[in-house]
């Protein structure tokens, strides 16, 4: 004769289910940890690209108040001037770099082209300032690049 035990299918039916819901519920505490990684590296990447963009606007604007003291100096000053405007040019070129790196390549705050544009004429400008030359016509090439800088994040804000 044969022994049967009654209620044997049922338990094990019973046991998968529970097991069945202990990985369903370690799924979904999984699937909420995963949410809230995620969701808390895109508020710091946030952050971060509102704290990038707000410094390159802060250098631009730095370098246009610092072309336009240039462009109305005296003369006692322009070497300072010229070096504090190369120095915000420096930064924004940095911070093109920065971005770029961080966001992927093709990526930029402001036009590098400008930024290029800047700096050959801010070393001509130093070139032709310790051979006594004026600058007049640089410094004022000078504003309207910055200028075109500055324009370029006022569209953005």
């Amino acid at each position: 004769m044969y022994s049967f035990q009654t209620g044997a299918g049922k338990r094990k039916q019973k046991q998968l289910i529970r097991l069945l819901l202990l990985i369903i519920f370690i799924l979904i505490i999984a699937l909420g940890a995963v949410g809230y990684s995620y969701l808390r590296a895109r508020s710091v990447g946030d952050t971060t690209s509102s704290a990038i963009f707000a410094r390159a606007i802060s250098e631009a604007s730095e370098a246009q108040t610092a072309v336009y003291r240039l462009t109305q100096s005296s003369g006692t000053n322009t070497s300072t001037l010229l070096s504090t405007l190369r120095s915000h040019v420096y930064a924004l070129e940095c911070l093109n770099m920065l971005s770029a790196n961080i966001y992927g390549a093709g990526t930029s705050l402001a036009d590098a082209q400008i930024l290029t544009a800047c700096e050959e004429l801010l070393t001509e400008c130093e070139s032709r300032l310790q051979a006594g030359s004026v600058i007049t016509t640089q410094t004022t090439a000078l504003r309207d690049y910055v200028d075109q800088l500055v324009a370029g994040f006022s569209g953005a804000i």
